[in-house]
């Protein structure tokens, strides 16, 4: 004698709660709150690898420039916005605008978009006199802007990037230093970074005249 069929227990599946979901959610948000800040840190450190890279590229560049003329001079700075030195004469327009990133064959801005700042001293950049063992440029590089202590000094050029704020109107009082261009006045300022959007973050590169000299006596232009 068969037994009759035992009909299947039903089951049912049973869907997230509003209140389960709302948590999930939030687990969720959390943790692509947590990967976004770390991915922006990222970020920042590599502009400020590639931009001082480009920085690095740029010093080579000047010497490199310098050593393919018969009387060695660097380059004047760029004051119309077209990439190219501006000179009047044998002299720079100005010996300080922007890097003249077209005759030095570079890029023409930083990793975050913004150009080259560049100051040459006058005594290194006459194409007609050039420049000897002996030349001195007027150039310094300071702690902070009121330069009571110099890190380094006659220098020929600097090299300057106005890092990731660099879009933004200074308050920084070192900052401010190193955008503002009076002819007279050959100071500029490198520290540690201070960060944020209106705290300390300019890149800058010198070139010493020890180099500079070193390397154009190694290439047979001077003395």
């Amino acid at each position: 004698m068969r037994l009759p069929a035992v009909p299947p227990v039903p089951t049912f599946s049973r869907g997230f709660t509003l209140t389960e979901m709302a948590v999930v959610l939030v687990i969720v948000s959390l943790l692509i709150g947590g990967m976004v800040i770390p991915m922006s840190v990222q970020q920042d450190i590599r502009n400020n690898t590639d931009t001082q890279k480009q920085l690095a590229n740029i010093s080579e560049a000047l010497i490199g420039f310098a050593a393919s003329k018969t009387k060695p001079y660097l380059p004047c700075p760029d004051t119309d916005g077209d990439g190219l030195e501006n000179r009047t004469g044998s002299a720079c327009t100005l010996q300080e605008g922007n890097l003249p990133w077209a005759t030095l064959g570079l890029g023409r801005q930083d990793a975050w978009n913004n150009p080259f700042r560049y100051r040459v001293a006058a005594t290194f950049s006459d194409s007609t006199a050039g420049f000897t063992l002996s030349t001195a440029g007027d150039i310094r590089v300071c702690e902070a802007s009121t330069c009571a202590t110099a890190l380094a000094a006659a220098l020929p050029a600097v090299v300057l990037s106005l890092g990731k704020n660099g879009a933004a109107t200074p308050t920084d009082a070192d900052e401010l230093k190193n955008r503002t261009y009076v002819a007279a006045d050959a100071d500029f300022v490198q520290h540690t970074q201070t960060g944020g959007t209106t705290g300390f973050d300019d890149l800058l590169v010198w070139l010493p005249s020890s180099i500079l000299i070193t390397r154009l006596i190694s290439a047979g232009r001077l003395p």
